[in-house]
């Protein structure tokens, strides 16, 4: 028996829409308020001193993983949050991804010179260097972990549903004993491969320098940083080991 099977393309929705047109907007306002900010940045900012001495290196491995470990737990809230409604609510959804496309097709080191130098006008130097390192390692991490959950959830089967409504069971409890473990092992991987990923980013924002400003952070980004400039190769090995240790 022959089947036959027909393709229906839908071309009623224009290729750009009122939600285009929204998400453009917000983006170029959140362009245009970085930029002013960032032209009231200090023009020259002191860096730390960054010690090579081995004994600093649990230090500044502690700082470095606790900026990845907030930056995690930020990238995962945000995956939970963005994801679940995007898959759920079907008006949000035509805004929401388009956003989140549109943000993960952004090059990530370009959001930290805006960022930091808008931080930099309004917070205290230290306090700017840190939340922008935090803000560009969560670039580098939450785009994909929000794409894997969604598809997740917009994956799981109907006869799972089905059952869910048989038990009645809320939201929450929905979320806990069906949406969540469904998505579990995606979202476990993606998360390896973003911690992964967000060690070259956090290195990147360590030992960030703009002309005078000096926006180094302790950390092991700096000391390697550091020890190449000297040319110190025992620190450079030390500073190595640390990185492979955590």
């Amino acid at each position: 028996m022959r089947r036959r099977f027909e393709l229906t393309l839908n071309l009623s929705r224009p290729a750009f829409g009122a939600g285009d047109a929204f998400i453009a907007l917000v983006l170029a306002a959140l362009l245009y308020l970085g930029a002013r900010l960032a032209v009231s940045a200090p023009q020259s900012v002191t860096g730390p001193d960054i010690s090579l001495s081995p004994t600093v290196l649990p230090w500044y491995a502690l700082l470095s993983t606790g900026r990845m470990a907030i930056a995690y737990l930020i990238s995962l809230a945000f995956t939970l949050v963005y994801g679940y409604i995007a898959a759920r609510n079907l008006t949000a959804r035509i805004v929401m991804l388009p956003l989140l496309d549109i943000l993960q097709s952004v090059p990530i080191l370009s959001f930290l010179p805006v960022v930091l130098l808008s931080f930099t006008a309004i917070l205290p130097q230290r306090l700017a260097a840190e939340l922008a390192a935090i803000v560009l390692i969560v670039t580098s991490q939450a785009w994909n972990m929000t794409y894997s959950f969604y598809q997740s959830m917009t994956t799981i089967p109907d006869e799972l549903h089905e059952a869910t409504k048989i038990f009645r069971l809320n939201a929450w409890l929905r979320f806990k004993t069906l949406e969540m473990p469904f998505a579990a092992n995606g979202l476990i991987w993606n998360s390896i491969m973003s911690w992964a990923g967000g060690w070259f980013f956090l290195m990147a924002s360590e030992t960030f320098t703009v002309g005078t400003r000096d926006f180094r952070l302790p950390g092991l980004g700096s000391y390697l940083q550091a020890a190449a400039n000297q040319n110190d190769v025992p620190a450079i090995v030390y500073g190595l080991l640390s990185l492979v240790l955590v």
